[in-house]
């Protein structure tokens, strides 16, 4: 059976590539291995031949022969052969065999032994996706499989990248890269992180680039960095001309790939008299525009759901909005498309949106127009600003994207081609978690609490879910959750308000044990009692990647202590204030001698950004201040 943890290549083009090539004699024995590749390592790439032979606008065959080295069970997933094709493609002539340390033959596997898995997903209705898999007996490490296949194409809306490192701990070799096409064809690629340029050949009729890449070292990386993938040496690699089932386009720019979408999308916004009727209905008596979206918007979601539908070209192309209408579905494109249609039968424009999603996603190379997205949102712009909408949601608030979307480059389609447009990116303030926290303390150290925190933007969308959980399962996230040594779980109370500026406000009540310790007529506690979010980064003076803050973000922790009857500070605490280019940090004390309460603040605000390697010390200063400051201690002395 198929596990889905060991797929091991992302396909960012919507349709699978191809892969070949031929042998150089490798024996594979690991005592051949240059020494300095295996520090770090999992799994080295001994050997890479990939060939990319365009022979028509339609028409393409991709090969491949590889071989990884799996030094340890962290790299096994490497040794699983699974490569997916759909009705566009094929995978064919594949040849797998397992070698020992030695490079003598474990296995050759059969061809009746491959299996041919539907992987259709749980969310999916229709899907034509289909993998080649094998996955073998963990043989004793190290070993080693070298695989080849074909992979022939009748689409060549994309091309697979020249990516060798796809994660951390996997070094190189050797791997090169040939792309093979007619003289006067258009291919157009762009080296990343220093790759070098390929080497051209001319060969009248064909021409052929190769890159190719040896003795590359296994990526560390480093703490708040960039991924291995995005520090990988690659060559992204798209036509120009293309076609996909009969509709031929321009990607050369984005504009004229936008084009070639806004012509797929032609003809598919009719909707059944019954839903006209309905929406015409809905926004009847209402003059103002955001509010009618907001209707539709709401009526979508009440009356669709999303499933995963990839059938050949229904991988870039919307399935008619009438059909939405009548069977009550659709994936992300049919969805937004008919949220399309129905403001159009009310007069409001929309705009139909590609867009690379995921939270955590980097986002697109701007400036190589190619087939770089998975998603589809929906902009309705206004007069001063514009509407954005998750049209795959039955939970999504109207007009926010979360972090599965928001902050990147979409493709937006226009009526006269199109354009790439910016999500919106909010701001520390509206990503906020505010908390307030009412505790009573006694003599013995225990103490009661009730707890009420808000949360909007990012930080709301990091926890919605719960909210829709049962008492049980909600209770069950909070005991995991909470980091205090010993409490009980009072009443939970979770409530949201799905506006465009959404909240999520939860309140419990702790019974703390043994909050405070006690020592004579002293009481020992920290009081922030529930947001350590201080770390302590480690030391790193040979720092390669930048720092990545991948979203602005603001807390505020209130926490009022009423003080056991007779206890006072023992100590006055003075503020702390730190302040940095990745964020400011500041703690205050007040303490009433007339209510004998102490009032703690922490107030933290991080910013987005990417920051030099060198300005690693820093950062980790930053934190580490902010660390110890968290987990500060206060003492209380008794009168008696």
């Amino acid at each position: 059976m198929i596990r889905p943890s060991l797929i091991k290549k992302t396909l960012f083009a919507l349709m699978p590539l191809l892969i070949s090539f031929s042998a150089l004699g490798q024996t594979y024995a690991v005592s051949e291995i240059p020494p300095g590749l295996k520090k770090g390592a999992d799994v080295i790439l001994r050997y890479s031949d990939k060939k990319l032979s365009i022979e028509g606008l339609d028409k393409a065959v991709f090969k491949e022969k590889s071989a990884y080295t799996i030094l340890n069970e962290d790299g096994f997933g490497w040794a699983v052969f699974n490569e997916s094709y759909d009705k566009l493609s094929k995978i064919r002539a594949i040849k797998i065999v397992y070698y020992d340390a030695n490079g003598k033959v474990l296995k050759k596997v059969k061809s009746g032994e491959i299996e041919d898995i539907n992987i259709t997903s749980s969310g999916s209705l229709y899907d034509d996706n289909r993998i080649k898999y094998y996955e073998p007996e963990e043989y004793d490490y190290p070993f080693t499989i070298e695989y080849e296949y074909e992979n022939p194409f009748s689409s060549t809306v994309g091309f697979r990248n020249f990516v060798t490192q796809y994660s951390e701990g996997m070094a190189v070799e050797y791997a090169r890269y040939k792309a093979e096409f007619p003289a006067g064809y258009e291919l157009r690629h762009k080296e990343l992180n220093g790759m070098e340029a390929p080497v051209e050949n001319d060969m009248g009729a064909t021409k052929v680039l190769t890159w190719a890449m040896k003795n590359e070292k296994a990526i560390k990386e480093e703490v708040a960095g960039k991924s291995a993938y995005a520090l990988a040496k690659k060559v992204l690699i798209a036509p120009s001309r293309f076609q996909m089932e009969g509709y031929a386009g321009d990607m050369s720019t984005w504009e004229g790939f936008a084009n070639w979408q806004r012509k797929l999308n032609q003809g598919r916004d009719e909707l059944t008299p019954k839903v006209k009727a309905d929406v015409k209905a809905l926004v009847a008596g209402v003059d103002n525009d955001k509010e009618k979206v907001r209707l539709i918007y709401d009526y979508l979601q009440r009356n669709t759901r999303y499933v995963s539908i990839q059938l050949g070209i229904g991988g870039l192309q919307p399935f008619p909005a009438i059909s939405v209408a009548e069977n009550g579905y659709g994936d992300c494109k049919a969805l937004s498309n008919y949220t399309y249609s129905l403001l159009k039968e009310v007069g409001i424009k929309s705009n139909y949106v590609k867009i690379r999603a995921g939270e955590g996603e980097d986002d697109i190379i701007t400036d190589f127009s190619s087939a770089q997205f998975n998603h589809v949102i929906l902009a309705v712009p206004m007069e001063k600003d514009t509407i954005w909408l998750e049209c795959t949601s039955q939970q999504a608030p109207f007009n926010f994207l979360g972090g599965f979307t928001s902050d990147r480059h979409g493709l937006m389609v226009t009526e006269d081609g199109g354009v790439l447009v910016k999500t919106p990116e909010y701001t520390a303030e509206e990503n906020a978690q505010i908390r307030r926290v009412e505790v009573e303390m006694d003599a013995e150290g225990n103490a009661k609490a009730k707890v009420l925190t808000k949360y909007r933007g990012r930080q709301y969308d990091d926890n919605y879910l719960i909210a829709t959980k049962g008492r049980e399962d909600q209770r069950k996230y909070l005991l995991n959750t909470i980091d205090i040594p010993a409490f009980d779980l009072g009443d939970i109370r979770y409530e949201e308000e799905r506006t465009e500026n959404p909240l999520l406000t939860e309140e419990y009540d702790l019974t703390l044990r043994k909050y405070a310790s006690v020592t004579g007529k002293r009481l020992f506690f920290t009081p922030n009692l529930l947001n350590k979010g201080g770390w302590n980064p480690p030391k790193d003076e040979n720092r390669e990647s930048s720092i990545v803050n991948r979203y602005n973000y603001n807390d505020v922790d209130t926490v009022v202590f009423k003080l056991p009857e007779n206890y006072r500070m023992e100590f006055e605490m003075e503020p702390v204030e730190v302040e940095s280019e990745f964020g400011e940090y500041r703690l205050t004390y007040n303490f009433n001698p007339e209510t004998n309460e102490l009032t703690y603040v922490r107030y933290i605000k991080v910013f987005k950004g990417t920051f030099p390697a060198n300005s690693y010390a820093e950062f980790r200063k930053f934190w580490r201040k902010v660390s110890r400051s968290d987990k500060s201690k206060l003492v209380l002395i008794g009168n008696t």
